[in-house]
């Protein structure tokens, strides 16, 4: 009697085994049962996996808002609303500040006018050529006033989001010059008496074209009236205080600035710091540096340009720091505006500053001048 008997897989006893077609082991029947019991569950596990996929599936063609890329749109659409209400605002404070300065300027040629008015009237010089200048005055400021041509809206169309700016536009003025100038100070040789100067740096002309000179190397800073044959000494230098570092002294002034109450701000740059000045003073007050040369927050090193905003901030070249640091009066130490990142030509670095300046966005210009270029730091609004 021939023997049919195996082995089978899961007892490994010599029984009638059953082969399974999937996984092609051979089974005893009660293993074999077992198998299939286990294949079983796991079917019931894929069918189980299955009806939650298809319950996913039926959730989102019931919920498309649940996609999770809607949810990015949705932030992309918050951010973008927050970035045009922003824009808006910055656009609506530019326009405000730039229609104020307009109304003041044209404020103050109203006055001038008026003045003008009131003196003809008061010298009793009215004639016909006093009245058509007159009216012809009113009538231009009438229409500066109505057609404020130098401020409008500009919209970029190129991005996505269509943005928007406030354009300060100059009317353009092509002015020329005679080519042989007048001296207007000093030009009687290099020397220390009131009608010479010694090295000029820094000037600046008033409303009455009288001039402030920062004369370096007599070490104070003088004022040429207009028309005068010698200037007089303002700050620095008086009588015999000479070079030195005392509140009434200055060493090698270059650069200067001048306020609306007339104060000076002067560069004293051998001493290292920014003084002030008030009208008549007879000596003057730091507000920048004065802690010996050095590159800590309460330190300059030779400074250079000086400039004074609306809000009394002082922004300081800082030469031999490389850097733009700024002031508020009255503090220990300042900030550093740009640069401070070591000498060198990168974008964010300087070489030897010297000369600084706004524009009517309040972006800053830096006369980089060891990199021989000039850099414009946009403001972040």
């Amino acid at each position: 009697m021939a023997n049919n008997k195996t082995q089978c897989f899961k007892c490994n006893k010599e029984k009638i085994t059953y082969s399974c077609e999937g996984c092609l082991k051979r089974f005893c029947l009660i293993h074999l049962t077992e198998h299939q019991q286990i294949l079983n569950e796991e079917l019931n596990h894929i069918i189980n996996d299955y009806d939650q996929f298809k319950q996913r599936i039926n959730e989102q063609k019931q919920n498309p808002q649940n996609h999770s890329l809607i949810k990015q749109i949705n932030q992309w659409e918050r951010n973008s609303i927050e970035k045009i209400q922003q824009k808006a605002q910055n656009c609506r404070e530019i326009l405000i500040q730039s229609s104020q300065i307009f109304i003041n300027d044209i404020e103050k040629k109203f006055k001038d006018l008026s003045e003008q008015i009131k003196q003809i009237h008061k010298e009793n010089e009215l004639n016909e050529i006093n009245l058509n200048y007159l009216r012809n005055q009113l009538i231009e400021l009438t229409k500066e006033l109505n057609n404020p041509s130098n401020i409008s809206i500009q919209q970029d169309s190129q991005s996505f989001i269509s943005e928007i700016s406030i354009i300060i536009s100059k009317k353009s003025k092509y002015n020329k010059w005679k080519q042989n100038a007048i001296t207007v100070a000093g030009g009687n040789g290099r020397g220390q008496e009131l009608n010479q100067l010694n090295n000029p740096i820094g000037i600046s002309v008033d409303k009455k074209k009288n001039i402030l000179v920062a004369d370096c190397h007599n070490d104070y800073i003088v004022e040429w009236k207009c028309n005068a044959n010698e200037g007089q000494t303002i700050a620095g230098g008086n009588g015999a205080n000479g070079k030195g570092d005392r509140l009434n002294q200055l060493d090698c002034p270059n650069f200067i600035f001048v306020d609306e109450d007339q104060s000076v701000y002067v560069s004293d740059r051998n001493n290292h710091r920014v003084v002030k000045w008030r009208k008549d003073a007879k000596e003057g007050r730091v507000v920048a540096g004065g802690n010996s040369q050095g590159r800590n927050l309460n330190q300059l090193s030779y400074p250079s340009g000086v400039i004074v905003d609306h809000f009394g901030q002082i922004y300081v070249a800082d030469c031999m720091n490389d850097r733009v640091v700024r002031w508020c009066e009255g503090k220990q130490e300042g900030e550093i505006v740009v640069g401070g990142n070591g000498e060198g030509n990168q974008l964010n670095q300087l070489k030897h500053p010297c000369s600084l300046s706004f524009d009517d966005e309040g972006n800053l210009y830096v006369a980089d001048t060891g990199n021989h270029r000039i850099e414009k730091f946009e403001i972040i609004l």
